[in-house]
């Protein structure tokens, strides 16, 4: 894919968000599946509680030797294209015993940080622009390095894959050494269902927008039916997602890689890594 078309997809998608956030966010209210097993690492390895991963799903036991703090009850967590910030709700009533500070990023400041007792610090910032620009992104935020980095749902809007390189690499550099990095990759073809769907919106779309063909696995999904409302998304694939842990293999430590969500329990594959 080109730089142009690249740019117009992330315009297509920015025009989406802002056209359809109420509805959108209204469907985006509970926790996903897979917070549950996330959580549970950040627990053993970053509060030092006693949790056993051993019989969890894609745990590598020798990251099970040592923790990020092992002591108090502090947390920071950096979210990148926080949405409505439902997991800094979810991580709040899991842990309420612990002093959580957040530092979310996003482009909609219509976001609601009142329901939340820990203090939230919000950026704005369009991180599809952002990507696009002559400056590395992790220097575009405006936060402290966290003891967590996570990314949900947002990674398949990233078109182009030096894009998503660098996303990644941001969130590790965002991250304290001994934290965790958690980011979602979403695989919509591997359902039959959203597979067919998917087909039938992306053709209306090239054929509405007078779009080149797209690269594999790169489609234009709609919204509730709505006539010319349109989102790209990426479906990654096994290869796609070793090239991008492999690259940060000097850098990382995969803790746990799964996957959960989803009527089937497989429509994200997880991926969690220790920074070094």
């Amino acid at each position: 894919m080109d730089i142009k078309t690249a740019a117009r997809l992330q315009n297509i998608t920015n025009e989406f968000y802002q056209s359809v956030a109420a509805s959108f966010s209204e469907t985006r209210k509970s926790p996903w599946p897979g917070w549950s097993h996330c959580l549970d690492i950040i627990r053993s390895m970053c509060l030092g509680e006693a949790t056993d991963l051993r019989t969890k799903p894609g745990v590598t036991v020798d990251t099970l030797r040592s923790t990020c703090k092992g002591e108090g009850r502090a947390l920071s967590v950096f979210d990148l294209a926080c949405g409505n910030l439902r997991f800094e709700v979810y991580l709040a009533d899991a842990l309420p015993e612990t002093a959580l500070t957040f530092y979310a990023v996003d482009n909609c400041d219509s976001t609601n940080k009142s329901g939340i007792r820990h203090q939230v610090h919000y950026q704005n910032l369009d991180v599809l622009s952002a990507l696009h620009k002559n400056q590395p992104l992790a220097e575009q935020f405006a936060a402290p390095l966290c003891d967590v980095s996570a990314s949900f749902g947002f990674l398949h809007h990233v078109p182009l894959k030096e894009h998503r390189q660098e996303l990644l690499t941001s969130l590790v550099q965002q991250t304290l050494p001994g934290g965790l990095v958690i980011i979602t990759f979403w695989r919509f073809l591997d359902d039959a269902a959203l597979a067919k769907k998917a087909q039938v919106t992306h053709a209306q779309a090239l054929q509405e927008l007078e779009l080149p063909d797209l690269d594999d696995g790169d489609y234009l999904l709609g919204w509730k039916n709505t006539p010319g409302t349109y989102r790209y998304c990426h479906s990654f694939n096994e290869a796609e997602i070793d090239q991008l842990a492999g690259s940060l293999a000097d850098k990382t430590l995969v803790v746990s890689r799964f996957t959960a969500d989803g009527k089937t329990g497989t429509l994200n594959t997880y991926l969690i890594l220790k920074v070094l």
